[in-house]
């Protein structure tokens, strides 16, 4: 079930297509989202295989994946929660119409869930779904997470098994009129697909139901009450007690240690073991692996419910003392009367037994951990980032004499209240300095490939910088965005640099490689002209060929591409010039 040696479900796979199957349409929801780990996932989406080392050299693959994503794919984050990449990547522009970004109802609520939804098709217009249901945010963050991943299919009869994934769909409709009939059509079909339950499952649901119910459903009956969460609140706690069931919490030493011993009084508490989280650091420098996932299991006699996803045993997640959730919130609800899925047999694989402990969870012991003086955020400092994140951010990028761009911001007048303790500034993700926040900021100078929808936002205190956020905003850029055909150009900057493109497009099996004497120029001189006609006379034409019979849309592609790079001199040759001409008006009638 949850054994971390091998029930591990591997990400980038599980976002590549079935054999035979194309992506149509795909919906990802996360709370923060982190630019470089999106980066590597068009490969994916688009190609069926992942990135191997580093990204660089894999710029020419990844332009071809992110434009083919186009009308595709929608990520919905929490506005405000993009990680600072640690160095820009030219393509992180293209990235831009993927995102929208998403403003809780208030101040002390969240965009919570975690979910992947992708629809694909085959050339008969069969219909296939794959969702994963995660704790996992969009990043790196190497700590221990929980995912389920199912596949479904289009059926005649209509159930009620998606409707809370319906409802957070129609959630997200206002604003993304661009994907508006692309989310209508997956939560039309939605109540039609049928899922593959997990090994010894019998019934799912998704949760919650409507927005701003809880995203479990209750158990009274419960004998055992079984939690995994990284995060705790004693109101939320009390909620899940039910009655004189069992309880067992499973999270992290630090959250026990803060709540205290008297809080948790009917809870046993197991940590994540130190070892687990420490361990890989104590041989280097990678980041720490602390618990993350989020569960809820109810034991009801031989019957288990478990619920999967984003809801942490807290207010804001589940609600408590007579509150409602407030957050935003998506829970996998999966019903089992197999032993092999009990409460029980959870318990043993995690922690095993007093004489054969297996060293993953360990029993709690209080005032054991020195905490560290805790940080709260101060409830104006909250209510200052949600001011920020809630405003209307729009940059205008003016053209100037010289070729490059002057930026202004004209900044509400609610991001402007003045605040004694407080000072923000904005700065551009990749060119111009930090500025206080003031009615009107400039940046001048701006190159047309440095310009982007980002923003850094910086809250501080003094010297001190008390939260950073990166927004993404509205970029009005004079006389039309022309950024891809700039980075385009960039890219494929050489004769042989543009072949080797044509070529990975135009391979049935997706393989993304670049010969490295193209994406490197082509090396001396006799040899570049030696591989411009190998190419030319070889692969390329077959490939051709072969496109023009089984995939007409591949070709239309090209005819994009060369229409982008035609200005650019010397770099079509005239042999590629009159092979294309062969294949145009075919690409164009197809069109």
């Amino acid at each position: 079930m949850l054994n971390p040696h091998s029930d591990r479900i591997d990400y980038g796979d599980k976002l590549t297509a079935p054999e035979g199957f194309t992506l149509s349409h795909a919906v990802a929801t996360t709370y923060s989202l982190d630019l470089e780990t999106l980066l590597c996932l068009p490969l994916a989406l688009s190609f069926n295989c992942t990135p191997e080392g580093d990204l660089k050299a894999d710029k020419l693959a990844l332009l071809e994946a992110i434009s083919q994503l186009k009308g595709k794919v929608k990520v919905f984050f929490q506005q405000g929660c993009i990680k600072a990449p640690r160095q820009f990547n030219l393509l992180f522009s293209l990235l831009e119409p993927l995102l929208v970004p998403q403003v809780p109802t208030q101040a002390f609520s969240a965009f919570h869930p975690k979910l992947w939804l992708l629809r694909f098709t085959d050339q008969a217009k069969k219909v296939r779904y794959r969702l994963l249901v995660m704790s996992r945010n969009l990043t790196f963050d190497r700590s221990w997470d929980l995912a389920i991943a199912l596949e479904g299919e289009l059926a005649g009869a209509r159930s009620d098994d998606n409707q809370g994934l319906v409802a957070l769909l129609k959630s997200l409709m206002p604003g993304t009129e661009d994907f508006r009939s692309e989310l209508a059509l997956l939560a039309k079909e939605l109540p039609r697909v049928i899922w593959d339950r997990p090994d010894g499952f019998s019934a799912l649901s998704t949760l919650p139901e409507k927005p701003g119910q809880s995203p479990l459903l209750s158990c009274p009956n419960a004998d055992t009450v079984m939690v995994m969460s990284p995060f705790l609140h004693p109101g939320a706690l009390d909620q899940l007690k039910q009655g004189r069931a069992r309880r067992w919490l499973f999270s992290r030493a630090q959250e026990f240690e803060r709540l205290g011993q008297e809080r948790l009084q009917g809870w046993e508490c197991f940590a994540l073991n130190s070892r687990l989280i420490d361990g890989e650091d104590e041989l280097s420098h990678a980041r720490p692996q602390d618990l993350h996932a989020k569960m809820v299991l109810l034991q009801e006699g031989p019957i288990s419910h478990w619920h999967v996803g984003s809801a942490n045993a807290t207010k804001a997640a589940l609600g408590g003392s007579g509150a409602q959730p407030r957050n935003t919130e998506f829970m996998l609800r999966l019903s089992s009367g197999n032993a092999r899925q009990s409460a029980q047999q959870l318990r043993a694989e995690l922690v095993g037994s007093e004489q054969e402990p297996n060293g993953i969870f360990l029993p709690h012991r209080f005032g054991a951990l020195l905490l560290q003086p805790e940080q709260p955020t101060e409830e104006c400092l909250r209510r200052l980032l949600y001011r920020l994140i809630q405003a209307d951010w729009c940059m205008r990028a003016v053209a100037d004499a010289s070729g490059t761009y002057t930026c202004v911001i004209e900044c509400q007048p609610e991001v402007l209240v003045p605040d004694d303790k407080w000072v923000i500034e904005a700065q551009p993700l990749v060119s111009g300095q930090p500025q206080v926040l003031a009615p009107r900021l400039v940046w001048e100078g701006v190159g047309l490939a440095q310009l982007s929808a980002f923003l850094i936002l910086r809250v501080g205190a003094g010297a001190e910088v008390a939260s950073e956020l990166v927004i993404k905003l509205r970029l009005e850029i004079e006389g039309g965005d022309t950024r891809e055909q700039h980075i385009t150009t960039t890219l494929i900057d050489s004769p042989h640099k543009l072949l080797a493109y044509l070529h990975m497009l135009l391979s049935p099996t997706h393989v993304h490689r670049i010969d490295t004497r193209a994406r490197d120029g082509g090396g001396n001189g006799g040899d570049a002209d030696t591989l411009i006609g190998q190419m030319l006379n070889g692969p390329l034409h077959e490939a051709l060929l072969r496109c023009a019979a089984r995939q007409p849309q591949k070709l239309q592609r090209i005819d994009d591409i060369l229409a982008k790079l035609a200005e650019t001199e010397n770099l079509i040759p005239p042999e590629l010039h009159s092979l294309w001409a062969q294949y145009q008006a075919f690409s164009r009638s197809k069109a």
